[in-house]
């Protein structure tokens, strides 16, 4: 067996068993956990490679006759793990509002946040679980449900400084770390890019050099990353032009 799988299986079931208060910190977890898993890395990157993120948002995240939000999930499984791959990454870059996205496509269940997990999370987890040879969890198992009991009340009053002390982490802590781990998620984008790529020179040394950056930015040395991605750019590869220069901008070159 596989222990970066597996850790990264248990980060998923971390975020699937915790409490709404702290998902956004469980879904940062998935994440770093998912950069420094080279097999996951390579399974989301075939994922991505044919999904077309904008069109495929527009066709699950709906309104329904009655002009309801609802999420509408893909049939195919290559969607579903880019889909919530792509949801999560997004949620953690706060480019979707976490507490509205729950509540505005998920809020006509009982417990929104309970069908967000089930609907969306443990999907991808069983998915790729499955894909390395390991066990599906059940969707309705009592572990699933045990620490689901979060009413509107909790998801109306959400907030970072309730999240931040149920882990008992700090927000500077987070901040210092953030830069590290936007660079390891964007290095994983990238892979999954190149995978398709024709083979040359430049392809083939930057794949290396991202693979460098997701496994060294753990480190937290800007000397080490920020040199990385000086590298990377003088491999000339269209198709990653705009996520290099994301990671300029993530530390400001």
């Amino acid at each position: 067996m596989n222990n970066n799988i597996e850790e990264f299986i248990a980060s998923c079931d971390d975020l699937i068993t915790c409490k709404f208060l702290v998902a956004e910190f469980k879904i940062q977890k998935l994440l770093q956990q998912l950069a420094k898993t080279d097999e996951v890395c390579s399974l989301v990157g075939e994922c991505l490679e044919q999904y077309n993120r904008d069109r495929e948002f527009a066709k699950t995240f709906i309104q329904d006759g009655h002009g309801e939000f609802m999420c509408d999930m893909p049939e195919e499984e290559y969607k579903v793990i880019a889909l919530v791959f792509c949801t999560l990454v997004d949620i953690d870059n706060k480019k979707i509002d976490f507490t509205d996205f729950v509540k505005r496509f998920f809020g006509r269940e009982e417990n929104a946040f309970e069908s967000f997990i089930k609907t969306m999370v443990i999907p991808f987890r069983n998915l790729i679980a499955e894909a390395f040879g390991y066990p599906k969890i059940n969707l309705g198992s009592e572990e699933i449900d045990e620490n689901k009991n979060v009413d509107d009340e909790d998801v109306s009053n959400y907030s970072e400084e309730n999240m931040n002390d149920d882990e008992e982490h700090t927000e500077n802590e987070e901040s210092e770390q953030n830069n590290f781990i936007l660079a390891q998620k964007i290095a994983v984008q990238i892979l999954g890019e190149l995978q398709y790529q024709r083979q040359d020179y430049n392809v083939e040394n930057a794949s290396r050099i991202c693979r460098a950056i997701i496994k060294t930015a753990d480190l937290g040395d800007e000397d080490i990353t920020i040199s990385l991605i000086l590298a990377l750019k003088e491999f000339k590869v269209k198709s990653i032009k705009f996520m290099v220069k994301e990671l300029f901008d993530i530390f400001a070159l």
